[in-house]
């Protein structure tokens, strides 16, 4: 038996066909060009109103992003990038990503070159980071590498972007989070998953 308190929406039960879905009615493309398209549709709402929802597409529709990491004296450090960001006026830090057909190692380890100068042959896969679940229709696999201290570029720059590659502590890391230094969303939930796996960079 469902009990409804006064003011409040009646529980679902499990007989009910999904309650809190939008349920598309129909739609078109927006905007289209090389870098994203924008889709809008015709829905009801899960309270029955009548709206529009746009979602937003992001190049191929995946992406990857990659963690490089290392030790050396015994120590782990994390790879990342610095790069001016257009949308917010300013550089910010983060890990190696890009654009995606499948979110494979293979580009992984191509975003990893062209970023940072890096060569990774093998990887392991820590999960998939959905960036936007309110807009973004995109989702990125994120790709643990492992780099040996001799084949290290500490001082590469992407000549397209300007992005320079730096090597940060585990501990460092740390600060540079609770300080507000790393504020990109898909870095974040990447480092989080590393974390929640154990990975032997933090022994």
């Amino acid at each position: 038996m469902s009990i409804t308190v006064p003011g409040m929406a009646p529980t679902a039960t499990s007989t009910d066909p999904d309650p809190d879905r939008i349920t598309r009615l129909g739609g078109a493309t927006t905007l289209a060009n090389a870098y994203l398209r924008v889709d809008t549709d015709d829905v009801i709402f899960p309270d029955g109103r009548p709206g529009t929802y746009n979602t937003v597409t992001v190049a191929e529709g995946n992406g990857v992003v990659a963690v490089p990491t290392t030790r050396w004296r015994g120590l782990g450090y994390v790879g990342l990038v610095e790069q001016y960001r257009y949308p917010l006026g300013r550089a910010t830090l983060e890990f190696p990503r890009g654009g995606s057909l499948d979110g494979s190692f293979e580009e992984a380890a191509r975003e990893l070159v062209e970023e940072t100068g890096l060569v990774a042959t093998t990887g392991r896969k820590l999960g998939v980071v959905h960036p936007d679940t309110g807009i973004l229709t995109n989702e990125v696999s994120v790709w643990l590498t492992s780099h040996e201290t001799g084949t290290l570029h500490p001082a590469h720059v992407e000549p397209e972007t300007g992005a320079r590659f730096r090597w940060f502590g585990v501990g460092e890391f740390d600060g540079l989070i609770a300080n507000g230094k790393i504020t990109c969303g898909i870095t974040l939930a990447a480092f989080a998953m590393l974390g929640i796996r154990n990975i032997p960079l933090f022994d």
